[in-house]
């Protein structure tokens, strides 16, 4: 499960039927609950299900990128599978990568290798190995249909609604998802990290495991868990990078997109729509620099994007951080404390149409060297340059400020 936030289905909707098609097996829960360890409600918070006219959908990632390769190679799109990437190469006039003895060569190279990016470290010059955040999730998913026996949980496979729960505790939360539409439910067991390992989509999880960290928890978790295959659940680490603000080559040929220049956490929601953000911003500035412009075209993507990024990427710990540390005090007080933020300058965004619109500002900052003033971030909101030890430094005063200043915007 991913969840595709309008601020990326907007970008979605002129390809074709992709976002019909995906909203077709999606959820869109209209509430998000939230538990203590007991199983003692604390919040139930609203779920927007559109902004703008454009839905936020929580669904499948295989079903979404096999939706959206189709339509791809519909409008001419060329793919090649089963090709590992050697090297990145470029001169002034066009890059290209190595892919065994073979040596392609484009105008530009726009790479997308993930938390491990190899394209980053050449851009860089500096190998910065990922970093583990202490935290690793179990994740699973499962046939509704496998909690309509027991009494516990009959009650999820009978709704006639999707649904969206999630529990609480320290340093650890639980998460379940269901999806009317294909009968599908998503268990998601996010707990401390005590092994060395890769991130790895295949690494298996163990049933025993996800039921001894919540161990005593509201018994209705232990009967979820009970009911997953254990084929079905995997243990992927959840690694983190601090931001970088070099997303382009030295000669401008060759950039960073998604994970591999914003890794994101889960928790921030919003990974995969900054990845579409991106793609959204490149062909806008493609578009209008052309391709006599295209190291321009790049560098002014990477200055409309960093600032975004970064906020968004901490976003995410931010609420991890407030789901695990939980001020109970400060619940007590305001419940909504919990809220994942869903502010409106971040789903009502138009990546695109921004594209265009600031294109000749950052332009001008470029040729100038004067300040580029981002205006996607929440209105009156500085950037503020951060590191994963800054962020562990943070009172939580300070994370309880900063989520003020970005959520309620």
């Amino acid at each position: 499960m991913i969840q595709i936030g309008s601020n990326a289905t907007r970008v979605m909707a002129s390809w074709g039927n992709v976002v019909k098609d995906i909203q077709a097996i999606s959820a869109q829960p209209p509430t998000m609950t939230m538990f203590n360890t007991e199983g003692k409600e604390l919040l139930t918070a609203p779920l927007p299900s559109e902004f703008g006219g454009h839905p936020v959908l929580f669904s499948n990632r295989g079903y979404i990128q096999k939706t959206i390769y189709e339509y791809a190679c519909s409008i001419g799109v060329k793919f090649r599978f089963n090709s590992r990437i050697k090297s990145y190469f470029e001169d002034a006039h066009g890059a290209g990568v190595n892919i065994g003895d073979e040596r392609m060569t484009a105008d530009v190279v726009i790479a997308c290798d993930g938390i491990h990016s190899a394209a980053r470290q050449y851009i860089t010059g500096a190998k910065h190995l990922a970093r583990t955040s202490g935290f690793a999730v179990y994740r699973s998913c499962f046939s509704l249909d496998r909690l309509a026996t027991h009494p516990l949980t009959k009650r999820f496979a009978e709704s006639k609604v999707d649904e969206f729960y999630v529990w609480i505790g320290p340093m650890i939360h639980v998460i379940l998802l269901t999806t009317i539409a294909v009968r599908g439910a998503v268990v998601f067991v996010t707990h401390k990290d005590t092994y060395e390992m890769e991130e790895s989509w295949s690494f298996p999880g163990d049933k025993k495991d996800m039921l001894g960290v919540t161990k005593g928890w509201d018994p209705v978790i232990a009967a979820v868990i009970e009911a997953i295959p254990p084929e079905n659940i995997i243990d992927w680490k959840l690694l983190w990078r601090d931001p970088i603000k070099k997303w382009v080559s030295e000669n401008g040929r060759i950039a960073i997109a998604g994970d591999a220049a914003h890794p994101h956490l889960p928790t921030s929601g919003s990974g995969a729509a900054q990845a579409i953000e991106d793609s959204a911003t490149l062909g806008a500035l493609l578009d209008k620099l052309g391709k006599e412009n295209l190291p321009l075209a790049l560098k002014v993507y990477e200055r409309l994007r960093y600032e975004r990024t970064s906020l968004t990427q901490r976003m995410g710990w931010e609420t991890r951080h407030r789901w695990h540390q939980t001020d109970w005090e400060a619940v007590k007080e305001n419940p909504e404390y919990l809220k994942m933020p869903q502010p409106f300058w971040l789903y009502n965004h138009d990546a695109g149409k921004y594209a265009y619109d600031r294109c000749d500002d950052a332009v001008a900052s470029l040729k100038n060297g004067s300040e580029f003033t981002s205006t996607n971030l929440p209105e009156g909101y500085r950037h503020e340059e951060r590191t994963v030890e800054k962020m562990l430094a943070l009172e939580d005063s300070q994370v309880k400020e900063h989520v003020y200043k970005i959520a309620n915007r």
